[in-house]
């Protein structure tokens, strides 16, 4: 059974276990009333109370981008590479990567839905790019990156395959070491209880005024915006400026 995914619950139910490495799902149900609790071996970490005039409910979990847990705290997943790559000038090539993914448990009635739970599976680690005065705090993880997807081994439940498409278009060759990929609304896609962002980033380097600059873009990638609980999805766009340095 896939463990990602909408989990269609009817009143008097047996109970609901979905176990992810250390941390179990149980979804109950008693007295007109659904109850969500999360365990962490033994310990109660959340809980939640569903009630409803529906003889049954929905609850999704899904992979979501890593910005929820401990706390929203950054916007942008900072990946820096474990060996640089060397990419040609005036040359567009294709590398994948990874980065880390929190799982989120949504309420979802209709086209509407709800978190009420978020959690991650592996230890978080943050860094600040930029200057200390007015960096980013970002989402820090190290990964290799490759030219094909074979050559990025992807975890289940704790990671996500990433596309990179790198547009060279200055005149040196360039040596690229990292890369910020902005993250707020973006919502991954999974099959087989695997994940991945959907559409591309692109990567693109060039020239103006002298200065090189370095912008990240997620296009075609699937983002919900913050205000909204809405589940109905709708092609967005990210930016993020990096700075030269590559």
């Amino acid at each position: 059974m896939e463990l990602f995914g909408r989990h269609e619950l009817r009143a008097g139910m047996d109970p609901l276990e979905i176990t992810l490495r250390d941390q179990k799902l149980v979804i109950t149900s008693a007295a007109g009333a659904f109850y969500y609790k999360r365990y962490i071996a033994d310990a109660l970490k959340a809980e939640s109370t569903i009630v409803s005039d529906e003889k049954g409910v929905t609850v999704g979990v899904f992979p979501v981008a890593p910005l929820l847990t401990p706390a929203q705290v950054a916007q942008n997943v900072y990946v820096r590479f474990k060996s640089p790559v060397v990419v040609d000038q005036r040359s567009d090539v294709v590398l994948y990567t990874k980065i880390p993914i929190e799982i989120g448990v949504y309420r979802q009635s209709g086209e509407e839905e709800l978190l009420i739970d978020a959690f991650s599976l592996a230890g978080q680690k943050y860094a600040l790019y930029g200057a200390p005065e007015a960096g980013k705090v970002c989402r820090f993880t190290e990964a290799e990156a490759s030219a094909t997807k074979d050559g990025v081994l992807v975890e289940k439940y704790t990671e996500a395959l990433v596309r990179i498409r790198v547009a060279n278009e200055i005149d040196n060759v360039i040596k690229i070491s990292k890369v910020i990929i902005p993250m707020q609304g973006v919502v991954l896609d999974h099959a087989q209880d695997e994940a991945w962002v959907p559409g591309g980033i692109d990567m693109s380097l060039d020239t103006a005024f002298g200065k090189d600059i370095v912008n990240v873009r997620l296009s075609g990638t699937k983002v919900k915006k913050g205000d909204k609980t809405s589940a109905q999805r709708r092609e967005d766009t990210l930016v993020f400026m990096m700075d030269a340095g590559y």
